[in-house]
């Protein structure tokens, strides 16, 4: 969970499905992922969804003025190519399905097609009634940019002092270094969401990772220039995890008809 400079929450949510609900084939994806304007008169509600929160314009010629444009261009890489079926490249990433059919929205006063749509799960939208991005993920890189939110650290302002002489519209830095201060931004919804202790970030099911070795070749870590001797002496009667539980079943008798898979369950 993030905040954006205007003070919204941002989630970034990861899914992984199980093993018989697995999106394997680009028809798997379509039945669950669209990126075109749903027929209006077969679903009113859908398309009215996906008109208020899944179109990405006007911009370009139309709107120079949007914050997507960066030098002339859409950031986002708008607008998407027409396409008659869903692909899977040799990558993992998907193209979805986006027919030139005709179909169009007027969003002030300029039509938009599906080239405009962003990727949606039509189930989603309708439950939660907001943008919603929904993506087919197959690449371990598309996880680890997902994760790495957890370690971004909060937002950040550059705050500059000054001050202007009575007789001088000439603006001064008081400070002699000219330095910055670097402040925290903490916008008010993000204070809200400190205040009730919402989650900014959440995994389920918890994951923990049970190491293992074999007889006196666990694993160390230490510094290059740190003497070996010294390495050796620090570590040497030190527990791992595994070593650790061997010692536990020696102690405590409810612990000697548990696995080592099934001892956190019942000793922390």
């Amino acid at each position: 969970m993030e905040f954006q400079k205007k003070g919204l929450p941002h989630a970034h949510i990861l899914l992984w499905l199980d093993g018989e609900k697995k999106l394997r084939t680009p028809t798997d994806i379509n039945g669950v992922i669209s990126a075109e304007l749903p027929d209006a008169n077969i679903y009113p509600k859908l398309s009215k969804a996906v008109a208020t929160y899944m179109i990405h314009g006007p911009f370009g010629v139309t709107r120079i003025s949007s914050p997507c444009m960066i030098n002339g261009r859409c950031s986002k890489y708008y607008l998407k190519k027409f396409k008659l079926l869903t692909t899977i490249d040799e990558d993992g990433y998907s193209c979805y399905k986006c027919q030139d059919n005709g179909t169009f929205i007027l969003k002030n006063g300029i039509k938009l097609d599906n080239k405009n749509v962003v990727p949606y799960s039509p189930l989603l939208l309708l439950r939660y009634q907001a943008h919603v991005n929904t993506k087919y993920c197959n690449k371990s890189n598309s996880i680890k940019y997902l994760f790495k939110y957890v370690n971004k650290g909060p937002d950040r302002a550059n705050l500059k002092i000054t001050t202007t002489h009575k007789d001088s519209t000439e603006t001064l830095v008081i400070d002699e270094t000219k330095q910055y201060y670097n402040c925290r931004y903490i916008s008010p919804c993000k204070v809200v969401w400190r205040i009730f202790s919402f989650d900014i970030h959440h995994r389920w099911p918890p994951i923990q990772r049970l190491t293992f070795h074999l007889l006196y070749e666990q694993p160390i870590l230490f510094k290059d220039n740190v003497d070996i001797d010294e390495i050796l002496n620090f570590n040497e009667h030190k527990r791992t995890m595994f070593l650790a539980w061997f010692e536990a079943n020696k102690i405590y008798p409810l612990g000697k008809n548990l696995t080592y898979f099934e001892y956190p369950r019942h000793f922390v």
